[in-house]
């Protein structure tokens, strides 16, 4: 009964003792032991180093680095947006077009949807919204098709004279060789005989300048683009005018002419002094505007297909003729972005600023030369963001580059009096593009749990092992010096 208990305790201490056998770090009593300076300062040391490498390699551990690498593009969207925010300053918003053409023969012109014209004024300051398209002007036939030409021709000091001498004013800027103005030019005569007739013609003038004759320099220093332009003078005001780009009719011209009088001047009956000088006009046929010209700010986005091609913005118009020696094509670019369709661009901006894709941002290009086209060469890259919780953003960045065209058969065209008749020279500004078929991917990493760990157990337990064998090189130094 006595030996049982000891049998149970010497089994219990078995696997103590196993335990104990199998004790990689075997303890030395501390009075076996002694400590040293030059022991206590590399211990010191030691601690400070593993205290930084810790530190520093769990800041690190925390980070997320990102890896950037190109892949072929295995996209299957078909449409990419294009955004953009583009001011011509000396391009009026009526003649403004937005143009989209591509490879596989597609070809937009005046695309209006999505599209937000402002008119700016010569300083860059905001005048109002413009229509998307422009109206469309009818055209009325003469009743004689060969009307005398009776209406006053003026130039650059008889407009000064005529402003003065009558209430209104109304003028037509034409130009020999253009259809439209030979088109217009009975319908004006016609008019003109018309209002001789009224009882209001000693306070109304309707008269024209010859743009390539004796009103040169009056139409350059009114800045005509478009032939035929016509422009309304009231209260003896040269500098403050308007456009008028409603129907070119004789009988609509009179109308708008008793529209714009007061009341008492249409029966013949004198303007009293101090009356007011306001006229009930119709809005829908005049347009303000300044002596000093007018640009257009064109603001929107379009779809278009995921293939090469062309962004153009040039002057068009069905019932004009442009002055294309004349015509500035100069533009900022204040924003030019190509998107995903589905983009969010809250999210993608937080990941790639608009700097980063867009190199075409808050720049201007200036027009040199006559006649020229403005290119942008734009190669597009898709950009993929691969997030570390497995979402991916998505976007296009470009680069670009740019050059002032100016065609070569020009020379053909200098000393011509009908140089502006070939509408393929009007100038323009054209942005043409092509989407890389790679992509730029970039993955973000971060460190895991278990090379952490094991990064730091060697960085430590290195340090400890390499001041250990330090401080005995030490010891058994001092020791055999003593």
């Amino acid at each position: 009964r006595q030996r049982s208990p000891r049998r149970h305790a010497s089994g219990s201490r078995a696997p103590m003792d196993w335990l104990k056998s199998v004790h990689f770090y075997r303890k030395v009593p501390a009075d076996l032991t002694e400590a040293t300076l030059a022991g206590g300062t590399l211990s010191l040391l030691s601690a400070i180093a593993m205290a930084y490498l810790f530190f520093s390699n769990f800041a690190a551990f925390l980070q997320v680095e990102t890896l950037t690498s190109v892949r072929l593009d295995e996209s299957t969207d078909q449409k990419i947006q294009i955004n953009f925010n583009v001011t011509l300053h000396m391009l009026p918003c009526r003649f403004a077009s937005v143009d989209i053409a591509d490879i596989m023969g597609t070809h937009l012109q005046n695309v209006s949807t999505n599209l937000i014209k402002t008119r700016i004024s010569a300083a860059g300051v905001p005048i109002g919204k413009a229509a998307p398209k422009p109206r469309v002007v009818s055209h009325a036939v003469a009743r004689t098709e060969n009307a005398p030409k009776v209406s006053p021709e003026l130039d650059e000091e008889d407009l000064h004279g005529a402003v003065t001498d009558h209430k209104l004013v109304l003028v037509n800027f034409y130009a020999p060789w253009c259809p439209w103005s030979r088109r217009l030019q009975p319908v004006w005569e016609e008019a003109f005989a018309n209002v001789l007739n009224e009882p209001f013609a000693a306070d109304v003038l309707m008269a024209k300048a010859d743009c390539t004759g004796k009103g040169e320099v009056l139409c350059r220093n009114q800045h005509i683009h478009a032939f035929p332009t016509i422009r309304i003078y009231r209260h003896h005001q040269i500098h403050a005018h308007e456009n008028y780009f409603g129907d070119r009719d004789s009988a609509v011209f009179t109308q708008f002419i008793e529209e714009a009088l007061p009341k008492r001047l249409l029966g013949g009956m004198p303007e009293p002094e101090g009356a007011s000088k306001a006229a009930p006009v119709s809005a829908a046929s005049t347009e303000v505007h300044s002596l000093v010209g007018e640009g257009c700010q064109l603001t929107g986005s379009i779809e278009i297909s995921r293939v090469p091609g062309s962004f153009r913005i040039s002057a068009q118009s069905d019932s004009h003729s442009f002055n294309t020696r004349v015509m500035n094509v100069t533009h900022h670019v204040d924003k030019l972005l190509f998107a995903y369709t589905n983009e969010r661009p809250a999210k993608t901006h937080k990941i790639i600023s608009i700097e980063e894709r867009s190199e075409l941002y808050q720049v201007g290009f200036t027009m040199q030369q006559e006649l020229s086209t403005l290119k942008h060469y734009l190669k597009v890259v898709p950009f993929h963001h691969h997030h570390l919780d497995g979402e991916v953003t998505q976007a296009y960045r470009y680069k670009a580059n740019y050059n002032e065209y100016q065609p070569r058969k020009l020379e053909w065209y200098e000393g011509k009096a009908d140089a502006h008749i070939d509408t393929e020279m009007v100038p323009n500004a054209v942005f043409h593009y092509d989407i890389s078929p790679v992509k730029v991917v970039v993955q973000e990493e971060s460190e895991s749990f278990a090379a952490f760990v094991t990064k730091l157990c060697a960085v430590i337990g290195g340090i400890y092992t390499m001041v250990g064998l330090l401080d005995s090189v030490v010891y058994h130094s001092l020791q055999k010096r003593s």
